[in-house]
């Protein structure tokens, strides 16, 4: 079977895991004094939250005891998790509930309870500085009753409120006499628990704090922050250490520590403020008035709340001196603004003189604007009428550059068929006269028989071709892309592709003369030697293939530039 005090201990490590993952993982990500104080701030702006929450967690155990009543070792649980969830909380409501765990105790007849029911009641009188009250309760436990992990309890209560008595009297005597008790209660336990435990480092570090033997007490406390303990504890623990740094002069480290043990106590709403008042009093001497300011009222109110009085009466030390030099603050800030407020009000006179100067320059210069905006209304105006001006000028040198352009290129195609014309018909002439001579001669000599083959060898056939041939020549030399660029009027499947040697087809014959200004039908035929419904249902085929609309495509033929052409200038 395990007791109570087995059960709370494991309890204990359990709720450290816990309250280490979600908040000292927190203070973890903060690695630095000014985000550590960040993470506080934000915890301090959540306190009634954190409160809520708290009360919401008594309600429920509340609720659990109401349930469970009947049963008396229900109800002394109950009185238990009661008293523990308020003993750091609210110091009245933690009395009640000890007191009738000290009932419930002595109606289960359980010695183990009645004597651990006086220790809670020692640690809340203690904690609310009612030291005669706490130490009394604590001189009527039986220790023997107690198991090991009550009796390490008993023995650390018994050694921090003697410490506490001491340094709450502050008169050197008696410090000496209750600092000799609080020494002996740490021997005993050191004792009674094996070396490196828990108990055992938690009196051996007490001790050497409290003898400000600080060389020996920082591993001590370097070793407990390494093993399970709740977050009271590991808050304690983390002041403690704080302490040890300050003294040595590592005050950085110290003060990481006091914002790490202050973040811990007010995430869990633990009212004792210890470390939120140490953290005022290290950031009033840093020179920090505002925050200082911050965490001591924080702290006061902290102290109030629970009902803690030697812990008021700490705080009100040192709140008096925050005050003043936050009010002194406030004053130079009043002095300052006074300055600012007469140089301010210096230079609004000033800037009144120069607005009255300025209102007057600127009716002159309203005046002038007005003379000059007459004038740029009538510049204006002039400027429109040129603007249209020149825009017809410019609209008339656009068609007289299209004009200019078509004649280029009216003139480039006659001369190339001109001299062409005159070289095919030179050789039509001399061919004649050839022709002429040989039938005069047969005719002559009366050999009419030859008459017949001298005229079987004109083939006028081979001469059209010829004369086509000669075109597709002199028109590809004109319009070198004609070929290509007519394809483009059509998608790859209907594209025109010429055989080898191949200049022009009869169906890009045809729009080559289109080109060329020769539109009619009945012209077209006459000179390609084609009827004309044959050269409509050519023109027609071809306009059926391309994705030009019919009506469009003559006048993309007419867009063919040729290679001389000269660009439109716009």
């Amino acid at each position: 079977m395990r007791t109570r005090g087995q059960y709370k201990f494991i309890l204990s490590c359990c709720s450290i895991l816990l309250a280490l993952l979600t908040q000292v993982n927190l203070v973890k990500a903060a690695d630095n004094i000014d985000s550590l104080q960040k993470v506080l701030n934000k915890i301090l702006d959540n306190k009634i939250r954190n409160n809520q929450a708290k009360f919401a967690d008594i309600e429920k155990i509340k609720r659990e005891l109401k349930t469970n009543y009947s049963s008396l070792t229900s109800r002394y649980n109950n009185y238990q998790r009661l008293f523990d969830a308020y003993k750091s909380f609210v110091h009245d409501s933690a009395y009640v509930y000890c007191k009738k765990l000290n009932e419930c105790a002595y109606q289960l007849k359980d010695q183990n309870k009645i004597n651990y029911a006086k220790v809670d009641m020692g640690f809340v009188l203690i904690s609310a500085g009612m030291f005669k009250e706490g130490l009394d309760t604590l001189s009527k436990v039986n220790t023997r009753y107690l198991n090991k992990q009550q009796r390490f309890e008993y023995l650390f209560l018994q050694a921090r409120s003697h410490f506490d008595l001491g340094d709450f009297d502050r008169i050197n005597d008696y410090y000496s006499h209750y600092s000799a008790i609080g020494l002996r209660y740490c021997d005993s336990i050191i004792q009674a628990h094996k070396p490196d435990t828990y108990e055992y480092l938690s009196a051996e570090g007490l001790k050497t704090l409290r003898t400000s033997n600080y060389k020996a007490a920082l591993p001590t406390y370097m070793k407990i922050m390494k093993l399970p303990q709740t977050y009271q504890d590991s808050a304690i623990n983390l002041s403690c250490l704080s302490w040890i740094y300050f003294s040595t002069g590592k005050s950085d480290l110290g003060m990481q520590l006091l914002f790490k043990a202050a973040i811990i106590d007010n995430t869990h709403s633990t009212k004792e403020s210890v470390a939120l008042t140490n953290l005022a009093t290290r950031l009033y001497e840093q020179g920090d008035t505002k925050n200082a300011f911050l965490y001591i009222h924080n702290a006061i109110n902290d102290a109030t709340f629970y009902g803690a009085r030697h812990r008021e009466a700490q705080i009100s030390s040192i709140l008096p001196i925050i005050e003043n030099e936050k009010i002194n603050g406030i004053e130079k800030q009043k002095r300052s603004l006074m300055i600012y407020a007469s140089i301010i009000t210096s230079l609004i006179v000033v800037v009144i003189i120069f607005a009255v100067i300025t209102s007057r320059q600127l009716k002159k210069l309203r005046i002038a604007d007005e003379i000059i905006v007459k004038k740029n209304n009538d510049l204006n105006t002039a400027n429109e009428s040129l603007i249209k001006v020149n825009q017809t000028l410019d609209k008339a040198n656009r068609s007289l550059t299209h004009i200019n352009i078509k004649l280029d290129e009216a003139n480039m195609i006659k001369d190339e068929y001109i001299g062409n014309f005159f070289n095919i018909h030179s050789d039509y002439i001399e061919k004649i006269d050839r022709l002429k001579r040989s039938i005069e001669k047969i005719v002559k000599e009366k050999r009419y028989d030859e008459v017949q083959l001298v005229l079987n060898r004109l083939n006028t056939n081979f001469e059209r071709e010829n004369l086509s041939h000669s075109f597709d020549k002199v028109f590809l030399n004109i319009f070198p892309n004609f070929v290509e660029d007519f394809n483009t009027l059509f998608d790859a499947d209907h594209q025109t592709h010429l055989a080898e040697n191949q200049l022009l087809n009869n169906e890009l014959r045809i729009f080559a003369l289109i080109r060329l200004g020769i539109d009619e039908n009945e012209s077209i035929a006459k000179i390609l030697n084609y009827s004309v419904n044959t050269i409509y249902t050519y023109k027609t085929k071809v306009k059926n293939r391309s994705f030009i609309p019919n009506d469009e495509f003559e006048e993309k033929i007419m867009c063919i530039k040729a290679v001389k052409e000269l660009p439109i200038i716009i």
